[in-house]
């Protein structure tokens, strides 16, 4: 497994990443309540707006009048 952390590593550093060394200053939970929170403000963005498959759906329904 270690080797195959140091690949990784190394593709990250030809890419010009900084590959991160320790464990980072956000905790697990802070990271889940943050993609909670970054999720809710998309739901609300999208909510109003048709799929694909609706908007088609209705191009077929006006297509046929």
């Amino acid at each position: 497994m270690s080797d195959w952390i140091e690949r990784l590593d190394d593709f990250l550093k030809m890419t010009g990443r900084e590959v991160l060394s320790h464990s980072g200053k956000i905790s697990h939970q802070q990271a889940i309540d943050k993609a909670k929170i970054e999720y809710e403000k998309y739901k609300e963005q999208v909510k109003n707006q048709l799929s694909k498959v609706e908007e088609d759906f209705i191009k077929q329904i006006e297509a046929g009048e």
